[in-house]
């Protein structure tokens, strides 16, 4: 098997595996998961480590054999899903979209990779249609029957940071190596969302003000979520210039004692 387990906390939340949610998202190295309530608590974070296999077959094995390790059952969850770091995206409006046309869509937006996938969102009445590595997401889908496939953008754009931008502009920031992933919530509606090279944090900050200028969000009441890839100086760097700054942890309700200390801003992605 070439994952291993990294960290694993659990509650003892007795659930079936019918009233939860698995969430997975691929990183280089492996992956993370949790497992959520039907009534939004989270009852499981993990991290899987170790390089994805080069074939299919492999992938599908060790996926299957990992969680059998860490007694997970994945055929009778109410929803799994498997988030993946995509560089390329766009969304299309209902409107305007033709499936035929899913690869003149990426390339707008400079995309070379091979695998084109797409994830419909009714709240947006658009698809997001995004690049991603197509042995890995197929085999994940094979391992784990019924998994639904989004990218990042897709999994942070929801009714919750909608609302919560109704009273000022909210801009979700979530750091990765050498990307930088923004979206931004506006007047209670998902206004923007996109990924950016950033060679260090005063690049990083550069584009954030950047985007904010072309998009029209005030700094002067704008709210920042940072999420991800985020230590204490790299907050410390971004707290000075914008009036509130937080470490974002994700909607889940992740209060329970096993869950103190863990630094679940880093996988806010798999909150939600």
């Amino acid at each position: 098997m070439s994952y291993r387990s990294k960290t694993l906390i659990t509650t003892s939340s007795a659930t079936t595996s019918y009233g939860k949610r698995l969430s997975i998202c691929l990183m280089p190295n492996g992956f993370s998961f949790s497992e959520v309530s039907s009534d939004g608590h989270l009852l499981t974070i993990g991290e899987a480590d170790g390089m994805h296999a080069v074939t299919m077959t492999s992938v599908i094995n060790d996926v299957k054999a990992f969680f059998t390790s860490v007694n997970i059952r994945p055929l009778s969850y109410r929803s799994i899903e498997l988030i993946v770091l995509s560089n390329d995206s766009v969304w299309v409006p209902d409107d305007l979209y033709d499936s035929s046309a899913n690869r003149s869509y990426l390339n707008l937006v400079g995309a070379t990779a091979s695998g084109i996938h797409t994830f419909h969102s009714d709240m947006l009445a658009s698809t997001a249609v995004f690049s991603a590595n197509d042995m890995l997401t197929t085999a994940f889908k094979i391992a784990l029957p019924g998994l639904i496939v989004k990218h990042q953008h897709a999994k942070v754009a929801v009714e919750a940071l909608c609302q919560r931008s109704d009273s000022h502009p909210v801009m979700l920031l979530f750091w990765r190596q050498g990307r930088l992933d923004i979206d931004i919530f506006r007047n209670g509606r998902y206004q923007y969302g996109n990924t950016l090279k950033v060679a260090d944090d005063k690049d990083a900050l550069y584009h954030i003000v950047e985007v904010m200028k072309t998009y029209g969000v005030d700094t002067s009441n704008a709210e920042l979520l940072l999420c991800g890839d985020v230590d204490r100086s790299r907050y410390a760097f971004v707290n000075p210039y914008f009036p509130k700054v937080t470490l974002f942890s994700g909607l889940v309700d992740s209060s329970s004692p096993q869950f103190i200390g863990v630094h679940t801003y880093r996988h806010a992605l798999i909150l939600m």
